[in-house]
């Protein structure tokens, strides 16, 4: 590694800046809250705020560039900020760290309270992991989905089939704490394509399923969403076996209560503490099409479902694809409304009563697949530009990033990102180390 001195690099700045940082020999400690309003992320609109659930905001924005992976404090400030490109798809909180979907190489990367990664999460078999969903579960292991392509006969199946169509199916596998592959589960083992008469099955590629959740069910079970026939499917975690379908052709539930009789194209269904389920229902085969946030309670047994709550936006959103819902330890539920047509991603909060209480939109062509809160906090500050981690901007930040500069590291994971790229351009260069430079005097 080459090294730079101090007067090397403050060559890289301007006369000007380099004269007042030595003749002032100061250092000025920043407040990570007043920091974060200076970084460079997406001018969001707050219509209301008014007493929400406490806790930070998770999120990532997708559609345009930039990409930013974000956590938005309790004052609805941007406290973390990185400009992730590839990186960031599903990010959120997952069991005690975070989790993002890396997609330039497919795989989930686990990142802990100090901001590093320590663990990489892919799938086992030749499968490419799918940014959908990672669940990480309590004892260690996790479970991740991926898809599977694979040449049938369907002349048999539909009159127009071709002999030789490919079949886009759906993969799920769990793995132990060591990263053993411990179940595997194959759609096309267990359903039956020819139940699916609404698809295109005389195509020469048929996209057969779309998963986008996995949840892990109150009694150990998984239950996954199938986007593509607005149908939940829950499976035996041991067997493979179905156990029972709701929505979709294959429905075997009575809905109760739902004047549009069921979900379309849905969203991150949820088992949630009451025993119930959460839908974000997107609703683009509703007449006319509305999305809404749904709460089903479920009577297994008779196979009934009955929709107990659920909340619409006054404005009419209709979130053409993505979109998520949580709820949250006061009751409030928290609703990203995913893809809207002509208008940038909006995320709500709402009480038990459907009252607004947060309402946030991103501007035009800026959409966000999850959002979700939580309490969870990094274990360090939270400000751009201090690499050394002493609570303090000064020379020594600039010279390290002057040290990464000079070693033209290709590799940009979240840490450096965020402590390097000061102009949230993704890229780490002199710049960064002028903006700095100004910063510290005060310019």
């Amino acid at each position: 590694m080459r090294f730079i001195s101090s007067q090397n690099i403050f060559r890289k700045i301007s006369k000007n800046i380099y004269a007042i940082t030595v003749s002032a020999i100061f250092l000025i400690t920043l407040n990570s809250s007043v920091f974060s309003r200076n970084m460079n992320y997406l001018d969001f609109e707050v219509f209301v705020n008014n007493d929400p659930y406490p806790a930070n905001i998770f999120v990532h924005t997708t559609r345009s560039y930039p990409r930013y992976m974000a956590i938005i404090d309790t004052l609805i400030n941007p406290a973390w900020v990185v400009n992730s490109a590839h990186l960031g798809l599903d990010f959120k909180v997952n069991q005690e760290n975070l989790s993002y979907f890396n997609g330039e190489n497919n795989s989930w990367i686990i990142l802990n309270e100090y901001m590093n990664e320590i663990d990489t999460l892919e799938c086992a078999n030749g499968y490419y992991a799918d940014f959908h969903d990672l669940q990480l579960l309590d004892d260690g292991g996790y479970i991740l989905q991926a898809y599977d392509s694979i040449t049938v006969d369907m002349s048999g199946i539909d009159p127009g089939g071709l002999t030789d169509a490919v079949v886009i199916t759906l993969v799920i596998q769990e793995f132990d704490s060591d990263k053993n592959l411990i179940f595997e589960w194959h759609a096309w083992e267990h359903l039956d394509i020819a139940n699916y008469q609404h698809l295109e099955l005389a195509d020469n590629v048929i996209h057969w399923m779309h998963g986008n959740s996995i949840d892990v069910d109150i009694d150990s079970n998984i239950i996954i969403s199938n986007r593509r026939s607005s149908e939940v499917i829950k499976i035996d975690r041991y067997s493979g076996q179905i156990i029972w379908i709701l929505g979709g052709p294959n429905n075997e539930f009575s809905i109760i209560n739902d004047p549009y009789n069921g979900f379309s194209r849905q969203h991150d269904v949820r088992r949630i503490e009451n025993g119930n389920i959460l839908v974000f229902d997107n609703g683009n085969d509703h007449e006319p099409p509305i999305s809404r946030a749904l709460e089903y309670q479920l009577n297994e047994g008779e196979k009934t479902a009955e929709l107990v709550w659920d909340f619409s936006h006054p404005n009419g959103y209709v979130g053409l694809s993505m979109g998520s819902i949580q709820r949250l330890p006061n009751n409030n539920t928290l609703i990203n409304w995913g893809r809207l047509a002509e208008e940038g991603g909006v995320f709500t909060e709402v009480d038990f009563d459907k009252n607004i209480v947060l309402d946030i939109q991103y501007p035009e062509s800026v959409h966000c697949y999850r959002v979700t809160k939580s309490n969870w906090n990094f274990d360090t500050n939270l400000i751009t530009g201090d690499t050394n981690l002493d609570n303090t901007l000064d020379v020594m930040d600039i010279s390290l990033i002057a040290d990464y500069v000079s070693q033209e590291a290709s590799i940009l994971d979240i840490y450096h990102l965020f402590r390097f790229d000061i102009n949230k351009d993704r890229s780490i260069d002199d710049i960064d180390i002028n903006l700095l430079a100004q910063i510290i005097i005060g310019l």
